[in-house]
């Protein structure tokens, strides 16, 4: 995308004094990390010939943890036992169906496409969420917004967020941009976001490859005081522009430690690599090609055979086998070391994450490491999350009101997100604490079974129900009814 051909459209269109962050340079950055596209540490030069002074490009094995720890804590701040609770049964049945599956989030692929995004917010330090609406009709002269026919979401990276007004790290204003290709020919289209006398109006443009636009701008007056964006950030200083609206990496500042992480896992594997035999020869055993190079005697030659010149070690003249030891357990002690300070540094707690007996990198089971520390951030991180989830869900009930004219729709619901808190306590340990409870009277069989089994009232009464008839106790085979 260029955004210098966007904000000079934005500024033309608002009058504005709109500038380019210095954010997306460092986005930038994160991504090739995110990629492993980093110059000169994922590739990088090695001698292979002392003697003729010859160099490779080598590429180092990476463990992909960067990516790992986003996905970790897109799990933890939204996953499928997050829920979503509004005080009115009707607009929360429209909104996500009867289930919590359904309605129009599911009709978005709401709960993949959101997990998704906070992945994306984990690395680049932000995202947005942006409500649309499909065939607006729209009042000719006043530019109002009068109708549509559905509502959709769209689910947008950090480079696409070009902020137009923000306050205390608040956007208020923005553009979003997203490319498109037709014919052959590259396109963007820019969707503005603009206050007037309080309420907002949606401004599209679509600018070509040379940043002029395509056709003239398009306004729509939405008559609503509710932003139809939500904007994602992660917590936490942002060292590079204090004053933006912007958030940072969960490895901005850690760069050193994911390097430290990558190279001992490159040292583990290389150690198998380089851990066969080799012969170390005299440069007389080895035959030369049409360009006077070296040839070692066989296929594979390069890793078995080794030049090293006139002589050997010890007054050898010819050739000497050399067999190095594999250092398995100090290399696996290493890498844990550094995952432990890479889950620690990247908000996760020492601890986090266990290397096998296999060598897989796996979520520790009986993680105990900084378990508090891990709640603290989980906690601190959903205070965001949490408001541009409300944010999107207030936007979608006020289209739906006031532009779908959905029946029974209340457009200021009040929302409640309920996070998923099992990072807190383990399933199988809470499950056993259940047990005992019901076990105790203090719960019942239908609580439990709406819990753990992800039952509905009714499902849960129908399934005891049905196991008290299969499996009848002794109170029921006499007749029991109390």
């Amino acid at each position: 995308m260029n955004l210098e051909h966007v904000v000079d459209a934005i500024k033309k269109f608002t009058g504005r004094d709109v500038a380019i962050s210095p954010m997306y340079n460092k986005i930038g950055e994160w991504r090739d990390w995110l990629h492993g596209n980093v110059k000169d540490f994922y590739e990088y030069s090695m001698t292979v010939d002392v003697v003729e002074r010859k160099t490779a490009r080598m590429k180092r094995h990476r463990t992909d943890m960067f990516k790992r720890a986003c996905e970790d804590w897109a799990s933890l701040l939204l996953n499928e036992l997050t829920k979503f609770e509004l005080d009115d049964d009707a607009s929360e049945a429209w909104l996500q169906g009867e289930d919590g599956y359904g309605g129009i989030l599911g009709e978005n692929d709401f709960r993949r496409n959101a997990n998704e995004l906070i992945v994306q917010s984990r690395w680049s330090g932000t995202a947005a969420f942006e409500v649309y609406i499909e065939n607006m009709t729209v009042h000719a002269e006043t530019l109002a917004l009068l109708s549509g026919d559905d509502i959709g979401i769209n689910f947008l990276s950090a480079d696409q967020i070009v902020p137009i007004s923000h306050r205390n790290g608040i956007i208020k204003e923005v553009a979003f941009v997203s490319e498109k290709i037709e014919d052959g020919d590259r396109f963007q289209t820019v969707t503005m976001h603009l206050l007037e006398n309080n309420l907002y109006s949606v401004t599209s443009m679509v600018l070509d490859d040379e940043g002029k636009p395509k056709g003239e701008p398009v306004t729509v007056r939405t008559g609503s005081d509710i932003p139809w964006f939500a904007i994602i950030r992660k917590s936490g200083y942002n060292r590079h522009d204090p004053n933006g609206p912007f958030g940072v990496s969960i490895l901005d500042g850690n760069e050193d430690v994911l390097k430290g992480l990558d190279t001992a896992f490159d040292n583990f594997i290389t150690d198998f690599v380089l851990g066969r035999k080799m012969v170390l020869m005299n440069s007389t055993m080895f035959n030369r090609d049409s360009e006077g190079n070296f040839v070692a005697p066989q296929m594979m030659g390069t890793q078995l055979f080794i030049n090293v010149g006139d002589k050997i070690g010890d007054g050898k003249t010819f050739l000497e086998e050399y067999n190095p030891q594999l250092r398995v357990e100090e290399n696996a002690d290493g890498v844990q070391r550094m995952l432990d300070i890479f889950s620690f540094k990247t908000g996760l707690g020492k601890g986090f994450y266990k290397l096998d007996e296999d060598g897989m990198v796996k979520t520790a089971t009986e993680y105990t490491g900084s378990k508090q520390a891990l709640v603290r951030n989980v906690s601190k991180e959903m205070i965001g999350v949490e408001s541009a989830l409300k944010q999107l869900i207030q936007a979608v009930l006020w289209v739906g009101s006031n532009v779908l004219h959905i029946p029974g729709i209340k457009p200021d619901a009040e929302v409640k997100v309920l996070a998923d808190d099992s990072y807190i306590v383990d399933e199988y340990t809470e499950r056993k604490v259940w047990q005992e409870e019901v076990a105790l009277g203090l719960r019942s069989k239908q609580e439990y079974r709406e819990r753990f089994m992800a039952e509905s009232e009714e499902e849960a009464i129908e399934a005891i129900e049905k196991i008290k008839k299969e499996t009848p106790g002794l109170g029921d085979l006499l007749g029991d009814t109390e």
